[in-house]
C-alpha cells in the first residue's frame, strides 16, 4: 500500500493528551480558584475580569447568575484601573457606583473588592473581583490575602497561556515533520513510496521474513506501452494514468503491503507473509482492475494494461535487491509473452516451501 503517514489530527490529539494542556479550540474554566476565594473571604460572588486576549479562552467565576454575568463583567472592569488590592465597604454610598444596574437592579451589589492580575513583567491583564450584597470591612490582612489569590490566578493564567503556545509549536513541529517525511519518503506525483524509501522498508520485510521463517513475495509491474500514452495523449494524461494506477492498486492491497514507484512507469510491491502463488492471484486481480480503468485522451476514452513478474527471497538473502531482480526478469518474460499478463520467476523449492538459489 502507499506508506500511510499518521493522520495529522490524530497526532495533534496525542500531543494534547500527552501534555494534558488546553486544546486551542476550547476554553478553560478555573472555577476551583474562584470557589476557594469565595469560601476564604465569605463572599457569594467571585469573578475574574480579564482583557479580551485572555477572556476568549480563560474564565473563573463563582456564584454568578447567568442573567447577571454581562452586567457584572462590565462592573468589574472598574477594578482594572487599580494598581493594588482594594476594598469598597459599601458601593451604594459611592456616587461612581451607586446607579450601576448591578447595584440598583440585580444582584444588588453592596461590597466590591479587587486585585490586579499581572504577567511576569508586571503588566496588568485583568482583576480578581469579590462581590457581595452586604457591606463588608476588609483589613490589611484580607487585602494581602486577596493579593495572594490574585497572584495564584495570575500564575495559572500565564502558565496556561504559555502552554497553549507550546502546544501550538509542538503541533506545528509535528505537521512539519509529516511534511518533511512526505517529501523524503514518497513520490510527489503518485504518493507511493519513492525508490529509496521502498528499498529501505522492503529490506526490513526481508529480514523479518528470514528471522521468523515467514513467506514473502515481491512483485514488479509496469504499464504496457506507456511511452505511447505520453506520445499520443501528452504527459499530463500520462501523469493521470500513473496516479489512477496507484489509487487502483492501493484499493486492492493490504495496509501492511508496500507499494513503491521505482521510476517512470515501473512499480514494485512487497507482500509480507504471502506465498508466490497467492501473490500471483493478487497480481492477476490488479491486472484486471487496472484494465477496467478509463482515461480521457485526444481521441476519447482509452485504457491501459500492466504486466507483472513475481519472486520471493531465498533463505540466504538479507536484502531485497536479488528478489526484485528475479521479479524483474519474470516481468521481462511477461513482456516477451505478449504483455498484460503475470509471470512467476523460476525457482527451486526446498522442504520448507521456500525458494533457494
Amino acid at each position: 500500500m502507499i506508506f500511510s503517514l499518521p493522520h495529522f489530527e490524530q497526532q495533534k490529539n496525542e500531543v494534547l493528551q500527552r501534555y494534558r494542556i488546553l486544546n486551542g479550540a476550547e476554553g478553560y474554566f478555573a472555577g476551583q480558584i474562584a470557589q476557594t476565594a469565595a469560601q476564604a473571604f465569605g463572599v457569594p460572588i467571585v469573578l475574574a475580569s480579564l482583557n479580551e486576549r485572555y477572556r476568549s479562552w480563560y474564565s473563573s467565576d463563582y456564584g454568578v447568575d447567568p442573567r447577571d454575568a454581562e452586567r457584572l463583567d462590565i462592573f468589574c472592569m472598574h477594578a482594572n484601573l487599580a494598581q493594588s488590592a482594594f476594598a469598597i465597604h459599601d458601593v451604594r454610598q459611592e456616587p461612581h457606583f451607586a446607579l450601576d444596574p448591578v447595584v440598583t437592579v440585580s444582584p444588588k451589589i453592596a461590597f466590591f473588592a479587587g486585585a490586579p492580575l499581572r504577567d511576569p513583567d508586571g503588566k496588568r491583564f485583568g482583576s480578581l473581583c469579590l462581590l457581595s450584597d452586604v457591606p463588608q470591612v476588609f483589613g490589611d490582612d484580607k487585602l494581602q490575602m486577596l493579593q495572594s489569590f490574585a497572584a495564584i490566578m495570575s500564575q495559572d493564567i500565564c502558565v496556561r497561556s504559555a502552554a497553549r503556545y507550546a502546544v501550538r509549536d509542538l503541533i506545528e513541529a509535528e505537521h512539519d515533520k509529516c511534511d518533511l517525511f512526505d517529501l523524503a519518503m514518497t513520490d510527489p506525483l503518485t504518493k507511493a513510496l519513492n525508490r529509496r524509501a521502498f528499498y529501505r522498508f522492503a529490506e526490513r520485510e526481508v529480514l523479518r521474513s528470514s528471522r521468523h521463517c515467514k513467506p514473502m513475495s515481491a512483485v514488479m509491474f509496469d504499464i504496457d506501452h506507456f511511452k505511447k500514452v505520453n506520445d499520443v495523449h501528452g504527459h499530463a494524461v500520462g501523469d493521470e494514468v500513473l496516479t489512477q494506477l496507484v489509487s487502483c492498486v492501493t484499493r486492492n492491497i493490504r495496509d501492511e503491503d508496500l507499494l513503491g514507484r521505482l521510476g517512470g512507469e515501473e512499480f514494485a510491491l512487497v507482500l509480507p507473509e504471502t506465498e508466490t502463488s497467492k501473490a500471483a492471484v493478487l497480481a492477476d486481480r490488479l491486472r484486471e482492475a487496472v484494465s477496467e480503468l478509463r482515461f480521457s485522451g485526444k481521441d476519447g476514452k482509452f485504457s491501459v494494461s500492466i504486466s507483472a513478474g513475481i519472486s520471493e527471497p531465498t533463505l540466504r538473502e538479507l536484502d531485497i535487491i536479488a528478489t526484485l531482480e528475479r521479479a524483474d526478469q519474470a516481468l521481462y518474460v511477461a513482456k516477451q509473452n505478449g504483455r498484460n499478463r503475470v509471470e512467476l520467476a523460476p525457482s527451486r523449492i526446498d522442504g520448507m516451501g521456500r525458494a533457494v538459489a
